[in-house]
């Protein structure tokens, strides 16, 4: 990289600071990554593109910056067999660098793959949302050796900037989720008050807390909010029955 091309640190702390108003202005999750992915390539050269990929609950999502970036080159799970520099960055939870992807025998098939559509070497950074989730921000380079100077260090700037941003983004976004299942079962059914009442007998807990036990076990068993409400209701009511209650 030319030294006139490379970002200074006012640009690099500018950026920082524009990731932490997009991510926190977003509406959602994705919305927030794609801002910041957006910020990331204005610091990097144009050589570089970039993107993220993040896996929850074992489902990969795939994010990208550029529109030159195909899905192919950046989604590992779903076109090469789960093997890549991404995924193993996320395993590993170690950074990923490969200089040369002509030499690269660690991941044959993505190998091919990122050749075949320009890519030649590539960074892989590893960064931890929030839980289950996890995330790597991807540089790829359409040239040999062409990851260097700052870049690395950009590269790890921004993912441990935007990691925390991200993860109350990421809450924010489950918490919208849960209270907009709340008004929609609550609109068609009583169920969901009597089963938070329940859970607070239960549990000994507040309500707000009896109803994220709910809205979890609803995630776990992959069922609406209204759903699991009425079988808890159900299921107390049956034992008081039985109960001679």
């Amino acid at each position: 990289m030319e030294l006139d091309s490379q970002p200074h640190l006012v640009e690099i702390v500018a950026g920082l600071k524009e990731i932490t108003a997009r991510i926190t202005s977003a509406a959602d999750l994705p919305e927030a990554v794609d801002d910041m992915l957006r910020v990331i390539t204005n610091l990097l050269p144009g050589h570089i593109q970039c993107g993220v990929t993040l896996i929850g609950h074992g489902e990969p999502a795939t994010f990208a910056a550029a529109s030159g970036l195909l899905p192919k080159v950046l989604d590992e799970a779903a076109h090469a067999d789960g093997q890549g520099p991404c995924m193993e960055a996320i395993r590993t939870r170690e950074i990923v660098f490969c200089q040369d992807v002509a030499g690269e025998d660690r991941w044959p098939v993505w190998s091919e793959l990122a050749r075949r559509h320009g890519v030649h070497s590539v960074l892989s950074y590893p960064f931890d949302v929030d839980g289950p989730m996890l995330g790597a921000l991807n540089l790829y380079a359409d040239r040999p050796a062409a990851i260097t100077d700052d870049v690395p260090i950009i590269a790890m700037l921004v993912a441990d900037h935007a990691s925390p941003l991200l993860r109350v983004r990421l809450r924010q976004s489950s918490q919208d989720e849960l209270l907009a299942q709340v008004r929609t079962a609550q609109l068609g059914d009583a169920s969901v008050e009597r089963a938070i009442g329940i859970v607070m007998a239960q549990r000994g807990c507040p309500p707000d807390q009896a109803l994220r036990h709910l809205h979890d076990a609803a995630t776990h068993l992959g069922v609406g909010l209204a759903v699991v409400a009425e079988r808890l209701v159900r299921t107390v009511s049956d034992r008081g029955t039985t109960s001679g209650v």
